[in-house]
């Protein structure tokens, strides 16, 4: 079996085949940088991480972007209310974000770009859409305009009509679906040099200009929450399509994960957020492992539940998997059979075989889940029916570990840690 990946763009699964053979391009969002994040916001990082180290094991070489939000909306309206400047909102949160990386043990991206640090190429990417007729200014504020766009809509679905209802931004415009590429500076508010007076990067338009500059004007796979579709994805086909049109599209594969939910309402650091939302308080109570499995073991495309008897569970299934690696690490080290063998039985070679048989199993099965859409809830699942099948040799109360049941028992905790890996779990810190 091939990979296939489910494609929002064209809403089903597709077999997946990078633009460049043996490299795969890909962008992820990353967080607006106004406070802590959250369970929520950690997930894209978890399943994104996933998906990255997945692709790695099929051989790939990966480039993965993932950017940060430095100037927004939300970030002044921060600064303003502690009365500082939005740089000392965004250097807070930044070296807390990074900070929970590195806590949550998250592999290293190929580049973490910062808005305000591509000013310039923003600039350049919106002088584009105007020369080629997509863009306008309007008193120092340079709009999309959505009308010139006929496939505006083919992520989200969305009618035209819908569109209408969207909330304005404040600034004037022709029509209410057009969106801000830049905005005109206000009074009191962080501001850049531009053709078009003092001013700042719409939101949309920074990811655009830094996934182009960074990852050239096509990526197999652009990644995000779901509340990303519409407008932000959205709005970042129209303007990159724009920028280069008659060149196809700007992403090869949507891929977009749930929401976590919280009693039917999606969790949202915007509305505020819950001291046992924030992922820096939850590193203190549980192990990158179980939040990461709590994750995981949910289908990435499906909403999540959270609450704290969820991590429970996700600790508990985690520690199943640890206590079959410890007692396989026990029996290795320990010959259970007193004296040397000189020879062995017929029946420890069939056990050995047995085992050999498992691992082959797990492999094939841990990768049919894998390439049908990152499934990583089934393969935890055959993690488990693996680590299900070596417990009912070494279990027994007559099991004795030969030369070689050891060897193959050591080749079973090896692949169990392979898979993990994979994953993004790392069994091995847990055995420590």
């Amino acid at each position: 079996m091939s990979l296939k990946v489910y494609n929002t763009l064209h809403r089903k699964k597709e077999l997946f085949e990078p633009i460049n053979e043996g490299l795969v391009k890909m962008y992820v969002c990353g967080p607006t940088v106004y406070n802590y994040i959250s369970i929520g916001n950690t997930r894209p990082i978890v399943v994104f991480d996933m998906v990255r180290n997945y692709l790695q094991y099929l051989g790939y070489s990966v480039e993965y972007v993932q950017n940060i939000t430095d100037i927004e909306d939300k970030i002044i309206k921060k600064a303003q209310e502690e009365k500082v400047d939005f740089r000392v909102i965004t250097s807070r949160y930044i070296n807390a974000f990074l900070e929970d990386l590195r806590n949550l043990e998250i592999g290293q991206v190929s580049s973490m770009p910062l808005a305000t640090e591509s000013i310039d190429e923003i600039i350049q990417f919106i002088e584009r859409i105007i020369k080629n007729g997509y863009g306008y200014v309007v008193d120092g504020s340079v709009y999309f305009d959505v009308a010139r766009f006929p496939d505006y809509g083919k992520l989200s679905g969305q009618d035209i009509d819908e569109m209408r209802n969207t909330e304005d931004d404040g600034f004037s415009k022709r029509n209410k679906i057009d969106f801000a590429l830049w905005k005109k500076a206000r009074e009191g508010e962080p501001s850049w040099d531009s053709p078009w007076g003092k001013g700042r990067p719409g939101w949309h338009i920074e990811c655009s200009a830094m996934s182009t500059s960074l990852l050239g004007r096509h990526i197999d796979i652009h990644g995000g929450g779901m509340d990303l579709i519409f407008p932000h994805h959205e709005n970042e086909i129209a303007q990159s399509e724009a920028a280069f049109p008659g060149e196809g599209d700007f992403v090869k594969y949507w891929l977009h994960n749930g929401m976590i939910e919280v009693k039917k309402e999606k969790m949202s650091k915007s509305l505020g957020l819950e001291e046992n939302w924030i992922l820096k308080n939850l590193l203190k109570i549980y192990s990158p492992n179980v939040i990461k499995m709590y994750i995981l073991t949910t289908h990435y495309r499906s909403p999540l539940e959270f609450s704290m008897e969820k991590l429970e569970e996700a600790g508990k299934a985690l520690e199943k998997i640890v206590t079959t690696l410890k007692n396989i690490d026990f029996l290795i080290k320990h010959d259970a059979c007193s004296g040397e063998i000189e020879e062995e039985k017929e029946s420890d070679k069939r056990i050995a075989l047995r085992l050999e048989s498992y691992i082959e199993d797990v492999e094939n099965s841990f990768r049919e889940s894998m390439d049908d859409d990152f499934n990583t809830a089934k393969a935890i699942g055959d993690i488990f029916e693996f680590i299900k099948n070596i417990n009912s040799i070494i279990q027994k109360s007559d099991f004795k570990a030969s030369p070689s049941i050891k060897k193959n028992l050591s080749s079973a905790s090896d692949k169990v840690k392979e898979l993990g890996v994979v994953l993004g779990l790392n069994f091995s810190k847990e055995i420590l």
